[in-house]
């Protein structure tokens, strides 16, 4: 299970995802729609484990993967 808590990300003084909190488990299928600017590629790259959360944190299978 992927899970997202209270997790933000601000680059250069520009919030580009504030305080969202997600679970998602093994075996769903899920989408990820918004317009162009919306956070989509920042929230799947601290989904990935390439970015670091401003704030909050990343859990995948129950461990928190930045600490």
């Amino acid at each position: 299970m992927l899970e997202l808590r209270n997790v933000s990300k601000v680059v250069g003084g520009a919030t580009h995802i504030a305080d969202v909190s997600l679970t998602l488990a093994h075996g769903s299928l899920n989408v990820l729609l918004g317009p162009t600017l919306s956070g989509k590629t920042s929230l799947m790259r601290l989904m990935a484990g390439l970015d670091r959360p401003t704030a909050g944190s990343v859990w995948f299978d129950g461990k928190d993967v930045f600490h």
